[in-house]
């Protein structure tokens, strides 16, 4: 092959992809939820079908009513676990917006707190600086501290000002964000219902629907079709399965940690299952996970003088990383193995594009092509060996050569 055609390949391959994330990108921004709730009902009939072979299988009955049975049961388990999920969710969020509510009350307090905190550690500079340095501080942190106050008052005036008596005008906001979200529960209530009623006309013609799609696909790519199917089941379910196992994890270690600290009088605090339950789903998060509460938590603790509530914490959450980075290869057995980067990388990318969805959304579409990759079924790079064949292990670096 001369250069010429080489190139002439590239250039094609390069368009031929840009114009399928270009399609993808389309689909996911203006499609995706038009057809979530097919796309949801298929997920769940297809997850119905191994209990419903077995249950027909044995009992010689017909396979509608046992899959539509199934259906109802998951998805009664499904609304049991996400009612009691939401009513603590709720639960918590009054929580937060009280504890919010007396910080935002006392900002000035803390202003103090920073300052003072940030003025002792002023004197390791050199002493012909210490003077200016310290001088402008104070300055910046009286400025802040004293417009706090002042327009928390001139907010509260121009309320109540005006000549024509209280103003609702800074509340259109908020009210109008309320307003769209009760117009939306309508909307929720018949996507549910929806999906509901696909999941059991899908899993009543399930083999009838997936003979159509093969029917569909040429000959030479159907055991593709097949492979990506079981990759993206077995290995998303898999990974959803140990990452909730993991979640919970840290929850317990959350909560022991916690009341280790209010048994020794360093955590006067309550709330804390709840506090265990939220910093349990900041471990969601990829790459983040409990650092997006734990250290914050701590930083401030330290800051407002309770040093020993914030050394608490620091161990706490050191324990939970060092227990994770060892439970983690061993739970996920190095399924998906994605470098941190790239999935920062994709929860930046996502929440620019879709929205808040789009920072759980584009790692998975991620972890399902590299899954693809990795079987053979695309051919987008060349998987390395070792990433592939000898998953890296946690404190590797520790262990000595011999």
């Amino acid at each position: 092959m001369n250069v010429i055609e080489l190139r002439r390949k590239r250039i094609i391959n390069f368009v031929y992809f840009a114009i399928v994330l270009g399609l993808a990108y389309l689909f996911f921004k203006y499609c995706f939820w038009a057809l979530f709730p097919f796309i949801f009902a298929f997920f769940i009939a297809t997850i119905v079908q191994k209990p419903t072979n077995l249950i027909t299988k044995k009992l010689h009955i017909k396979r509608g009513p046992v899959s539509i049975f199934l259906i109802l049961l998951l998805y009664a388990a499904i609304g049991c676990v996400a009612s009691l999920i939401g009513i603590k969710l709720v639960d918590s969020v009054k929580e937060l917006f009280s504890f919010v509510s007396a910080k935002i009350t006392d900002f000035p307090s803390l202003v103090e707190d920073v300052k003072n905190w940030t003025l002792s550690i002023v004197p390791i500079i050199p002493d012909r600086f210490e003077a200016t340095v310290t001088e402008n501080l104070t300055e910046w942190f009286d400025v802040i501290r004293d417009k706090s106050a002042g327009e928390l008052a001139s907010t509260i005036v121009d309320s109540t000002s005006g000549g024509e008596g209280f103003s609702f005008s800074s509340f259109a906001g908020p009210l109008s964000g309320v307003w769209k979200t009760v117009k939306g529960i309508p909307t929720v209530f018949v996507a549910i219902i929806i999906a509901l009623l696909s999941s059991c006309f899908i899993a009543a013609d399930y083999d009838w629907i997936i003979n159509f799609i093969k029917k569909q696909v040429p000959e030479k790519n159907r055991h593709k079709l097949s492979v990506s199917k079981r990759v993206v089941f077995s290995s998303l379910g898999k990974l959803v399965r140990s990452y909730a196992l993991i979640i919970c994890i840290t929850g317990t270690e959350v909560f022991i940690g916690l009341n280790a600290l209010s048994l020794l009088g360093i955590y006067t605090g309550g709330n804390i299952l709840t506090i265990a339950i939220i910093i349990a789903v900041f471990d969601i998060l990829p790459v983040l996970g409990t650092g997006t509460f734990m250290i914050p938590w701590a930083a401030y603790s330290l800051i407002t003088g309770k040093f020993s509530l914030a050394v608490g914490l620091f161990i706490i959450y050191a324990v939970i990383y060092l227990v994770r980075q060892v439970i983690e290869p061993k739970i996920v057995g190095g399924t998906v193995g994605l470098p941190a980067f790239l999935t920062l990388m994709g929860m930046y990318i996502g929440s620019q594009l879709f929205g808040f969805i789009g920072i759980f959304l584009l790692p998975i579409l991620m972890i399902i092509v590299k899954l693809l990759n990795d079987e053979g079924v695309i051919h987008l790079w060349t998987p390395s060996d070792y990433s592939k064949d000898e998953p890296k292990k946690p404190f590797a670096f520790l262990s000595k050569k011999k």
